[in-house]
């Protein structure tokens, strides 16, 4: 039997400097790779195979600086999924995920979120966003999972991206 090729397109958001291009890294090379700030967007592909299905994630790195966000509401169109990122030392960048959320929510059409705290191998020493107000985050939009991830490490980062595939799988009936 054929195994069953898909393209499913991922939107990454939120403030600049929280990991997100650093996650990607860690995603596709495996390892810490320190990134620059991305300017407009940056295009990843990560494959995939669940259950006899390969997937190849189309990853969307958006640029969290604010002159760029007037470009997400096109760049959000036809996302499947989207991980909605924070700095868990950096309260401010917790803060403005409500603005990330709408903006992705008005522009595509059901996709999955997860929402995303990055660098927890800094959670002992510069934690500034509890896991409770993420949890009540993740309640107020009714999001489907919460994760925190290290780059660093590599904690929970391919895991990650398992989850939100086969999440997507999911909704779509496709498992």
């Amino acid at each position: 039997m054929a195994q069953r090729k898909m393209l499913f397109k991922i939107v990454i958001v939120g403030d600049g400097g929280v990991g997100k291009s650093t996650m990607i890294q860690r995603l596709t090379t495996g390892q810490f790779i320190p990134q620059k700030i991305t300017i407009g967007t940056d295009l990843a592909t990560y494959d995939i195979d669940i259950d006899n299905i390969n997937i190849r994630l189309q990853i969307w790195d958006f640029a969290g600086e604010r002159r760029f966000r007037l470009f997400l509401p096109n760049y959000s169109r036809g996302a499947t999924g989207c991980l909605l990122c924070y700095d868990i030392t950096r309260r401010t960048s917790f803060d403005s995920l409500d603005e990330w959320f709408n903006i992705v929510n008005e522009n595509a059409i059901n996709p999955v979120f997860i929402l995303v705290g990055e660098k927890l191998d800094l959670a002992d020493i510069r934690r500034s966003v509890k896991n409770e107000h993420a949890e009540e985050l993740k309640e107020k939009y009714n999001l489907d999972y919460f994760f925190e991830t290290s780059s660093k490490s590599g904690e929970n980062n391919k895991m990650l991206f398992e989850t939100l595939t086969r999440s997507i799988l999911k909704k779509r009936d496709m498992i």
